[in-house]
Order: C-alpha cells, then structure tokens, then sequence
C-alpha cells in the first residue's frame, strides 16, 4: 500500500518539477557539467527599435560555444504579455521591438547534449523617444498636429506629426493637450473636431478612445472646447458654454447630461490644483450670459442639497458653505458689466496648508482687476455642515500695467505672486501684492517673431514643486510662418526672468496652441 502511494506521488510530482525547473525566471546559477559562470549587469535601460546589445562573458573549463545553444527573453513585469524571444545567439545584438514598459530579460544557455542549462537574469526598462519630453500642440493651417521633443534622445530628439494618419491627425481647430494620470490611457486631445484620448503606447488611437464612449447616458456626439481634470472629477465644457461633469472617486467614471442651466460660461475652469485629496471638489467657471463666477453643483445632491443647476459664487455662503476673508472683495454681478480675460490654477500655497490658488483676471473697458481665491472641498469631516467653498486671498487693480489692454496670453506663478503677460513679443511680470501693481518687461523675443502662448505646465509627478516653475513660450515668425518653443527655468531666478536665457529651444512648429510634459507617469487607478 506504501509503495503503490509513492509510486503515484512520485508520477504526480515528477511533471511539476521539471515544469518548475523550466519556467523558473529567477537570478540563479544553473551550471552544466562544465562549470559555466555568466556575467553581465543587473540592470539596462533601451529605447524601442533602436540598437541594443549585450555581450556576456562567458567562462568554462573548457567552454565550446558550438556545444550550447543560447535564448534572450523578455518577459513583461505586468504579466499581460508572453515572454517574447529577442534573441537566440550567444551575444544580443538586435534592434528592439518591444513595447515601452519593464521587463526581466532572462539568457538561457543550454548544453546540446544533455538539456542542462545555466540562466542568468537582469532588470530591462524600455522607453520609446517619446516616453518622455514636451507634448506640442499645434494648428497646421488649423489642422490639428501633435509634436514632441523627446528627452529620452538628446539628438535628432524632435518628432513630428505623431497623429498623422489617424483620425484625429485630420481634425481642425486644435484647443488643449491634458493629462490625467489616473486614466489607464492618460492623453486627451481636444480640437473643435473631437475630444478623444491617446493611447499611453505611442499615442495610438482607436475609436474606442472618443469622449462620447464616457458618458453614461449614451454617446456623446457633441463638441468639446475645454476640459479639466482634478481629481475626484472631471469638467467638460462644449462650445456653447454647457457643462458636463463626471465622478472619478470610485474609478475612470461617466460622463453624465449638461447641467440644467439657463446660461453659459467660458471655456475654462478653476479649481484647487495644489490639494489632491478632496471628496467634493469646488470647480468654478464664468457664467458668461449673467457675468458672474459660478460653482459647479453636480456632487451636491451627496450633500442634501440640489444639484440640478450650478451655483453663484456669491450664493454658497447663504446655503451653509463656511467661507473665509468674504470682506475682501465683492464678487462681480451682472450690473458690473465685467469680462473675463484670463482663468488659471497655481500650486502657490500662501497658507502653507497644502492649498492652491486660482486666478482670474476680469476687465472693463480699460481696465483689468485680478483675482486670487483658494476653492475649498465642499464635504466637511469635521462638525461644520459642509466644507468650506473658497477663501478670497487677493483683490489687485492691474490696470495701470503697460499695455495690459492689448495683452494676449496671460500666466500665473506657482512661486510667488507674480503674473505674467504677453503682448506681441515682450513678456512683462507684476507682483500684484504691490500697493499699486506695475509691470516690469522680462524679455523680448527676436524680432519678427509674435507670442501665441504663455503659461506654467504643473507637472503631476516628476518633482512638481520645482518644475512647474518653468515659463513656457511658443511664438510664431511673421515672415517664416515657424513657430518656436522656448523653456526658461523659474526655480533657480525665483520667479525672475529679466533677460533670461530659455534653457530649451526647438524650431520648426507649426502655431503652437498648448504644450504639457509628458512625465515618467505611474497609472494611478
């Protein structure tokens, strides 16, 4: 009875030994009768479909290399791919096909004769050229056309045209380029044609991708002029000024229908770009129609309160919503006839309390005045009713700055109170906490050359303190019709750009409309 048991252990044993044996992927020494050692480094970064090559050394008494046969393979760290051969001689020599991502690569040498074989296994990252760098938009004589300078090559690094030959390289009438790093596909485009995302793989599209495939009441065939995505949620703004939100707290989330408004705001949003863990987030727009700022009351009904409409700024205080500083300014009504020229959402943290600020620059006639408002999270754990809606932080009269009328890009500091301005080729800066804000001109581009945009890009996860510091210009050349993209580095000058010198510049665009930097982004889900 003892034996006939071990005898069917044994057979059941036996297969998945050897099946263990020929699947371990682990940094062991498998040696052959002749004592084989194989030495190469731990670790290896490559660039898809570009040379990589790794030659062993290799030592045996004796060592035939006929007497073996050798395997390079790389298996996906997510396990969502087979282990792919990428080589099957002694020393790799190839030009990678793999996809952007991280690998074991495991080189198996085996003995012909008897099957006994000695692994060896190392770490392999793969990036693409354009797995890390800046993101350009741009409008090709009003065709949408995406660029990149990569940061993964240092020559040769400017790639052109990436959408080119798929759908949305033909759409028109190109508006924004985001990143939400907690979608699984991260890049949306947004043009006056489509919103879609991008595939995080080269920015590969398929139809799937469409923003209509998000909202949760059917296809979406509509228009998208703006959208901005802070967690836990997302706003999408059509060109007739509709709202459209979606909840992201329990995942990607749906899209639902336009808010039940009787009116219409600009193609912008603010919203606290510095506070990262906020249940109901306070996004706040510009109600056009009745010029006033509103808030945006999707995630009310969580609150007990209606959400079927967006609510007056103005308003939050008599529904319950704490408030802070309300004395400051008075928020502007209808009867004020104001305008808004600029919207922008900062990382500056004047209260030290992981808040950020948004910004809005409002004019009427001549002149301009600034805003500065820190937006609260609407849900409160604490014993107040609700969380509180905004802090009013800065009221600033601008209008005594040069040529601030005639400006045309506006962009606001993550790092002090300054603004920035363009108008034709001269960028000037103010500190609106000045008595009587004046404007200082930082720099002047070449001559010929005309400013399309200006702004700050805060960087979601590659040192977003320091980078988001950086100016980012695109200008375009009267005569040539080029455009140029110029990086100038904000951390090490504070904030000071008087003469500056861009750290970066590339040529050769077409009129840049909007420009992100694509990050070592890690999937948040």
């Amino acid at each position: 009875m003892k034996q006939t048991f071990l005898i069917r252990l044994t057979g059941w044993l036996l297969p998945l030994l050897c099946i263990a044996c020929a699947d371990d992927q682990g940094n062991y020494d498998y040696r052959t009768l002749n004592d084989i050692n194989i030495r190469f480094a731990a670790s290896y970064e490559a660039i898809s479909r570009e040379h990589f090559s790794i030659t062993p050394q290799i030592e045996a008494t004796p060592f035939n290399p006929d007497a073996y046969t050798y395997e390079w393979k790389a298996y996906d760290q997510t396990g969502q791919q087979k282990p792919i051969v990428i080589g099957t001689d002694q020393n790799l020599n190839t030009t990678l096909s793999l996809p952007q991502g991280n690998y074991l690569l495991a080189f198996t040498v085996r003995e012909r004769t008897t099957g006994i074989y000695y692994q060896r296994t190392a770490s392999l990252q793969v990036n693409t050229p354009t797995s890390l760098g800046w993101l350009v938009l741009c409008s090709d004589n009003g065709r949408t056309r995406l660029d990149m300078v990569s940061h993964i090559k240092t020559t040769d690094n400017v790639y052109r045209d990436l959408l080119q030959g798929s759908e949305p390289g033909n759409w028109k009438a190109p508006y924004q380029i985001v990143c939400d790093p907690r979608m699984e596909e991260p890049f949306y485009l947004v043009t006056g044609d489509g919103c879609t995302r991008l595939s995080n793989n080269e920015f590969l599209w398929d139809e799937s991708y469409l923003i209509g495939n998000e909202f949760g009441n059917g296809v979406y065939t509509g228009g998208v002029q703006h959208l901005s995505t802070h967690f836990p949620g997302k706003i999408i703004i059509d060109p007739a000024g509709r709202i459209y939100y979606c909840n992201t707290l329990m995942g990607d989330g749906l899209f639902g229908s336009a808010r039940s408004n009787q009116f219409y705001v600009s193609p912008s949003a603010g919203y606290n770009a510095k506070n990262a863990l906020q249940i109901v987030p306070a996004f706040m727009m510009w109600d056009r129609t009745n010029r006033r700022f509103v808030l945006c009351a999707q995630e009310f009904s969580s609150l007990g309160l209606d959400n079927l409409r967006d609510i007056p700024m103005d308003e939050l205080a008599g529904i319950g919503f704490p408030v802070l500083n309300d004395e400051l300014f008075t928020w502007p009504r209808r009867t004020d006839r104001m305008e808004l020229v600029a919207l922008g959402n900062t990382r500056y943290d004047r209260n030290q309390d992981e808040n950020g600020m948004t910004y809005a620059i409002l004019g009427k006639g001549s002149q301009r005045f600034l805003y500065g408002i820190i937006l609260g999270d609407l849900y409160s754990f604490a014993n107040a009713k609700y969380g509180y809606a905004y802090e009013k932080a800065y009221h600033a009269d601008l209008s005594a700055c040069t040529d601030i009328v005639s400006a045309t890009h506006f962009a606001f500091s993550s790092l002090k109170t300054f603004l920035y301005y363009s108008v034709g080729r001269n960028v000037y800066r103010v500190n609106f906490t000045d008595g009587t804000p004046v404007a200082r001109l930082e720099f002047t581009l070449p001559e010929g050359e005309e400013i399309t945009l200006l702004k700050f890009y805060l960087w979601e996860q590659d040192d977003p303190e320091n980078r988001s510091y950086d100016l980012i210009v695109g200008s375009r050349n009267t005569t040539s019709g080029e455009s140029t993209l110029r990086i100038y580095d904000g951390f090490d000058n504070e904030g000071n750009f008087l003469d500056a010198v861009p750290v970066e510049e590339y040529g050769g665009f077409a009129d840049i409309v909007d420009v992100i930097y694509r990050e070592n982004i890690i999937y948040q889900p």
